[in-house]
């Protein structure tokens, strides 16, 4: 699936999606050396990502243009995983 990248929350309309969700990554292995938002609806993964150089910007971001609570990675999620807002 090619992917669409955006620069903020702000440039994307998630009033489409079921229920959204924004998985926020420490430099994957697809990015390494970015913190990455993923965009999903529910539990499955959309086309659309930001890509950010600090942790900070990514939840500055996200934590500023919604009404999201962020929660930390599970116990049985990958490493790179931070958390998630929903």
């Amino acid at each position: 699936m090619p992917v669409k990248l955006a620069t903020s929350i702000k440039e994307l309309d998630l009033s489409g999606l079921k229920l959204p969700v924004i998985a926020i990554y420490d430099h994957p292995k697809d990015y390494p050396e970015y913190y990455v938002a993923r965009v999903f609806d529910t539990d499955r993964p959309t086309d659309t990502i930001i890509l950010k150089d600090t942790l900070a910007a990514v939840q500055e971001d996200i934590r500023d243009n919604t009404n999201m609570i962020f929660f930390n990675r599970g116990a049985d999620d990958d490493k790179c995983i931070v958390g998630a807002w929903m």
